[in-house]
């Protein structure tokens, strides 16, 4: 709510100076303060020292009773570092909103597997923008103060691979990051789940070989519905990917949606993972819904 104390969190790259600035400047115009972690505009240097550090920074802003909500500065790399220096019960135990995508993936799956958390995959403060019509911030507003937005997500929009209807807890995030928590402690839980999952930059051949590989540790066997968000593909591969995707998926008997607007382009809805929701894919578009609170 107005008031409330959002913390920016630095498990990742620098934010670009001005960029940072800018989602500052949109949160408190939202009437929010804002935190920001002390390293946050510090280049990595990926050493075990200011992992460690960094860590402590993380988890500092859980135990700061001030802050309602976190939100990432920016993706990038180095999350996945931090994870041996996180301390799951200061996470259970001060359970707070933490919203961001790419790199931040590795810490939602973390942090819903090891602390037992629902949390966000949606921008990070670095792609924010002080307009209350842009897209992208309207769907952060909503998720940071409604438990339960109405709204049919990703309507008009997502494209159907396959029609259908499903209800399962949503999971997922970065395609690269949920294949790098296969054999880890972390590793995603896609049982009985909504699979999401978006990429960018990636040719067909990889995000190809990253579904091939989850298909192969059994974490497709039992998903009830798969979302691809923006996936970031060469135009021309987008039919033989969708080809690839039917293939690959055909005995699973499961919903299919593509083209979902989160992930690493414009604009990134912001979606409640770890929360049940229903997947609805009719002829020609689909969308997501809650069907229950996210901010339980």
């Amino acid at each position: 709510m107005k008031g409330d104390t959002i913390g920016v969190v630095a498990p990742s790259y620098a934010p670009r100076p001005g960029w940072l600035a800018r989602g500052v400047k949109a949160l408190e115009r939202l009437g929010y303060g804002v935190v920001l972690d002390a390293e946050l505009g510090t280049l990595r240097r990926f050493q075990r020292e200011e992992d460690e550090r960094r860590a402590e920074n993380f988890m500092g802003m859980w135990l700061d009773p001030r802050v309602k909500a976190v939100i990432g500065g920016t993706g990038g790399y180095g999350a996945v570092r931090m994870l041996p220096h996180l301390e799951p019960e200061i996470f259970r135990l001060n359970p707070k909103i933490f919203v961001g995508y790419s790199d931040v993936t590795a810490l939602h799956l973390w942090l819903m597997r090891r602390a037992g958390l629902r949390v966000f995959h949606g921008p990070t403060v670095d792609d924010l923008i002080p307009s209350a019509r842009d897209p992208t911030m309207s769907s952060l507003v909503a998720a940071l103060t409604t438990p339960r937005p109405v709204a049919r997500m990703g309507r008009d929009i997502a494209r159907v691979v396959r029609p259908g209807r499903a209800v399962g807890r949503l999971t997922g995030g970065n395609l690269s990051l949920v294949q790098q928590s296969i054999g880890t402690p972390y590793e995603i839980d896609s049982r009985d789940a909504i699979l999401f999952l978006e990429e960018t930059r990636d040719p067909m051949s990889v995000a190809d070989e990253r579904l091939v590989h989850l298909r192969a540790a059994g974490l497709l066997r039992h998903v009830r519905g798969v979302v691809f968000g923006q996936l970031s593909l060469d135009r021309s591969e987008e039919d033989e990917f969708e080809d690839f995707l039917t293939d690959l998926l055909s005995d699973l008997d499961i919903p299919i949606l593509t083209d979902f607007p989160a992930g690493h382009e414009v604009p990134n809805l912001t979606l409640p993972l770890g929360t049940e929701v229903e997947l609805v894919a009719e002829e020609h578009t689909g969308w997501l819904v809650h069907r229950e609170d996210a901010l339980a």
